[in-house]
């Protein structure tokens, strides 16, 4: 029996909906169905009665969730002492950021105190794209992450430090067509009969987000931000980013602010899971904490 279907009955047999539980797993309701049923063809027996209406759990489901949440807790405290003991011997702390976060005026000098801090911990430092290291750290591949963060993102079991709020803005090159023809504001008709440049993601954008609202002739995903100030400078296109991401603000682009009904802001922060036991990663929280006005820009 795969421990992976004990967690999506466990998840499941919480939320008492599909989609809710589908979306928490990061799985489509579909593979969740079919997880479920096999787990049911293993145990003999129905877990779940379901209608179009509502789901509900079965006298063995009942048993099976009380059972299953007792060998979870297991799990999860033998990973958790597996780890500790680990950590205690090579005292690793692993740290993830996203390429574009400004360099000078935060991720060098913040990486030097830590350095300077806790001189035997072994900070390793990894590039990540911020959908990875939202996933990472969720997953507890990372232990905190530095990165740059819009309003509506799930941060969901995580503790965020922030260090810097800049509001999004649209953003284009002196040969865009908006410029050339001397605009000084940016409509939302103006938005939707141009193209825009999008971070390609790893699912669908969120509806509500303003990635999701927001109309265009056209949505280009690119796979890297080096790779969208290189089409911006085509000048073709547009993209909607605060200038605190590197160097951006010290290019030649321009800025435009966005339309009152998609203004949002940018929040550059360090990110911990909130349940993350070990106790190196506890330090370099509360130094962060107790730091953080020394790392604002």
């Amino acid at each position: 029996m795969e421990f992976r279907r004990i967690e999506y009955f466990l998840v499941l047999a919480d939320k008492l909906n599909y989609a809710r539980a589908a979306k928490e797993l990061c799985i489509s309701s579909q593979a969740l169905t079919k997880q479920i049923n096999l787990l049911e063809d293993e145990l003999g027996t129905k877990l779940f009665n379901r209608t179009t209406r509502s789901v509900e759990l079965t006298d063995d489901g009942i048993m099976c969730k009380e059972k299953f949440s007792e060998l979870k807790a297991q799990y999860d405290s033998t990973i958790d002492a597996v780890q500790t003991a680990l950590r205690s011997k090579n005292r690793v702390v692993r740290m993830g950021f996203f390429a574009p976060v400004p360099k000078n005026e935060l991720l060098n000098p913040l990486v030097h105190a830590l350095s300077s801090e806790f001189e035997n911990i072994d900070f390793e430092i990894i590039a990540e794209s911020m959908d990875g290291l939202r996933n990472r750290l969720k997953s507890g591949d990372l232990d905190f992450v530095i990165t740059n963060a819009h309003d509506f993102e799930d941060w969901q079991g995580c503790e965020t430090v922030v260090f810097h709020v800049a509001p999004a803005q649209i953003i284009v090159s002196s040969k865009h067509p908006w410029v050339k023809s001397g605009k000084e504001i940016i409509t939302a008709e103006d938005m939707e009969k141009a193209d825009i440049l999008l971070l390609r993601k790893e699912g669908p954008y969120e509806f509500n987000s303003f990635y999701g609202r927001v109309k265009a002739h056209s949505r280009t995903q690119v796979p890297s931000f080096d790779t969208m100030m290189i089409e911006l400078e085509k000048g073709k296109k547009y993209g909607v980013f605060p200038m605190v991401f590197n160097d951006a603000k010290h290019t030649d682009f321009i800025c435009f602010d966005l339309p009152d009904e998609f203004r949002f802001n940018y929040r550059t922060i360090c990110a911990f899971k909130k349940n993350n036991k070990d106790p190196d990663v506890k330090k370099v929280l509360s130094f962060i904490k107790k730091h953080k006005k020394d790392f604002a820009f």
